[in-house]
């Protein structure tokens, strides 16, 4: 089977090197809206995180500004056994049962809330807490060590064992002039007291992650089709018209140089062939029809007319 002329061959090279760059670039553009997506719905998780442990700290700075709260003494609200103050206990003139409640304890009553209405878990923890269930976990605690080297926050997206998604954040905590008196080892209001630390599940923003993906991938099949069907299309028709051009230069060649013609009668003796042989000439009408898309109609010219037929009627036009 003959091979395709050159400019072909190069024409039909082209279209498939445009078909690749537009299928690299479809490729790249998917990869950077996917990440994309990831970046934007793990900053909107970690500003959930963020305003959460902003709105903890405001509660407990305003705790801390009216020097603690007091509520009714009730199975729910039990006393702090670690708050150290002689007015931690009070009865009112009614006979009410008043507890003390200071920033650490409307911390956890709060937090024990979102956590059963929200699925919200924050957690107040420090590397020297005075309550044991303030203990910081391995991940706090690095991140504990981040803050006092100066970072601002530390969050990151982990999987439990069952294979669900969490989101954790924690911010530092500073500790301030009214914790000196529960907390001896701080020497100073700048020093980082401790953390909240903000842990939710973060499987309804992979859920509409996952919703997003889908879409970025139908967008870009849906695209890449769109654009490939029209690049085929034309690249073939453009390589078939190459293809049609280049047989009919080809054609045209054929017909270029020397043309062996007998002296008598007209007939050319094809390329190569013996110019004894008898069937090596061809009329001249046959070689062109074969080397051309010209077609032949036969009439008579007039000194034909007037040799082979004479008995006619016949005027010559000068």
């Amino acid at each position: 089977m003959a091979t395709l002329p050159r400019a072909a061959s190069q024409a039909r090279n082209l279209v498939i090197l445009l078909a690749i760059a537009l299928f690299l670039g479809a490729a790249v553009s998917l990869f950077a809206n996917l990440r994309k997506l990831d970046s934007q719905y793990l900053e909107l998780a970690r500003f959930v995180g963020s305003t959460t442990s902003e709105t903890m700290n405001a509660m407990r700075d305003w705790n801390t500004l009216h020097e603690g709260v007091y509520v009714p003494v009730s199975p729910d609200v039990r006393p702090n056994e670690y708050l150290v103050d002689p007015l931690r206990d009070l009865i009112s003139t009614q006979g009410i049962e008043l507890t003390k409640i200071n920033h650490a304890q409307m911390t956890r009553m709060i937090a024990d809330l979102l956590d059963a209405e929200r699925g919200i878990h924050v957690h107040l923890t420090s590397l020297t807490p005075i309550r044991p269930r303030n203990s910081a976990d391995p991940w706090e605690r690095v991140a504990l060590s981040g803050f006092a080297k100066g970072e601002k926050e530390a969050y990151e997206l982990q999987r439990d064992p069952t294979g669900r998604s969490w989101f954790r954040y924690m911010a530092p905590l500073k500790a301030q002039n009214s914790c000196m008196a529960c907390h001896h080892e701080h020497k100073s209001a700048d020093e980082i007291r401790g953390g909240v630390s903000v842990s939710f599940d973060f499987t309804p923003f992979q859920n509409l992650m996952d919703q997003g993906r889908r879409q970025i991938w139908l967008l870009h099949i849906v695209g890449l089709c769109a654009s490939m069907v029209p690049i085929v299309f034309l690249g073939r028709k453009l390589t078939q018209n190459v293809s049609a051009l280049q047989a009919s230069l080809l054609r045209v060649r054929q017909l270029e140089g020397f043309v062996p013609i007998c002296a008598s009668c007209k007939k050319i003796r094809t390329e190569g062939a013996d110019a004894d042989i008898q069937m090596s000439w061809v009329p001249v009408e046959s070689y062109i029809s074969e080397r051309t898309n010209a077609e032949f109609s036969h009439g008579i010219c007039p000194d034909c007319r007037e040799k082979l037929y004479p008995q006619l009627p016949f005027k010559r036009k000068i």
